[in-house]
């Protein structure tokens, strides 16, 4: 069975925007494998400075080596020591630090849910073109032509059935995705929470 063959053809009955939509799937797996890892690590390498934080208090957080890829640790590398003198300063920069950091961990997140959306709605596009044909073969050779019709009634469906099947995991994958970071964001604050109790000791005022 030659699958490649079958792929064409599924394609071609499809039409044009088959095309878009399995380009649009490919785009969003790419996304998504990208994002899958990255948050991964982060959550895993989060999980392991917070430990390290918990059990130990007299860390030295100042350019340390000893911290992995976590989000704790970009927050700890941003921070400008040299402009720390209170406590509150410490406060204001961990939140900064994290506000700033907090696009690049969601990275494409916010543009795999949008392309979540736009799958069903590239399959309704599908749909209307497909219909669109039989009308026009109903306008020009009446309904005397069904294989005529069949084409434009299997593009229809086939769109609206391809956007609907890929729409499905990709949003899916998106909230699992979306709750990873959130605990891992949640890791992170309690982490702050840790590396702000070692500043109070160190900034008195």
């Amino acid at each position: 069975m030659d699958y490649s063959l079958e792929f064409m053809d599924l394609m071609a009955r499809g039409g044009p925007v088959m095309w878009v939509i399995f380009i649009v799937a490919w785009v969003a797996f790419i996304m998504l494998v990208e994002r899958f890892l990255r948050i991964s690590t982060w959550h895993r390498h989060a999980l392991k400075d917070q430990s390290i934080l918990e059990n130990d208090r007299a860390h030295k957080l100042e350019n340390n080596s000893s911290f992995r890829i976590s989000p704790i640790a970009m927050l700890v590398n941003r921070l400008n020591w040299d402009d720390i003198q209170h406590k509150d300063d410490l406060a204001q920069q961990l939140n900064i630090q994290l506000a700033e950091l907090m696009p690049r961990f969601e990275g494409t997140l916010p543009t795999i849910a949008i392309i979540g959306t736009l799958l069903p709605m590239l399959g309704l596009l599908g749909t209307v073109t497909g219909m669109i044909e039989v009308f026009e073969v109903i306008a020009l050779q009446g309904t005397g032509e069904p294989q005529e019709m069949a084409h434009g009634i299997s593009q229809a469906l086939l769109t609206t059935a391809s956007g609907l099947i890929i729409a499905i995991p990709v949003i899916f994958a998106h909230h699992l995705l979306v709750r990873r970071l959130r605990h891992a964001l949640a890791v992170t604050e309690q982490s702050m929470h840790n590396v702000y109790l070692q500043g109070m000791a160190i900034y008195k005022a």
